[in-house]
């Protein structure tokens, strides 16, 4: 389980990553429906610390790892809202980053 939970983070971390480049070379993703300002790309760089964090603080047995997983998971939701249509199935990793770090906040 511990891996599942550490693949978890750092594959969403590195999801997040995609808005970061995109902000920054535009042309790297012609695919995605909306462009992404550098502002944005910034935001998108700060969640993926997060959940980098989150993950790091979980593989070191930190007490602390679920609040700064939820807390990326929340942010993460709310980029995924301002860009629905390309990030849309990142919600089902927020649930279950969600799921997984509600229960570990009380052990």
């Amino acid at each position: 389980m511990r891996i599942f939970v550490a693949i978890l983070l750092l594959l969403h971390a590195i999801l997040h990553l995609l808005g970061f480049v995109k902000a920054f070379y535009t042309d790297f993703f012609p695919k995605l429906s909306r462009d992404i300002s550098r502002s944005e790309g910034l935001l998108w760089l700060v969640c993926c610390g997060l959940l980098v964090m989150a993950n790091i603080y979980f593989l070191l047995h930190y007490p602390f790892w679920p609040v700064v997983a939820i807390i990326g998971a929340l942010f993460s939701q709310f980029l995924i809202t301002m860009n629905w249509e390309d990030a849309k199935y990142g919600t089902i990793l927020n649930i279950l980053i969600i799921g997984i770090s509600f229960p570990a906040l009380a052990t």
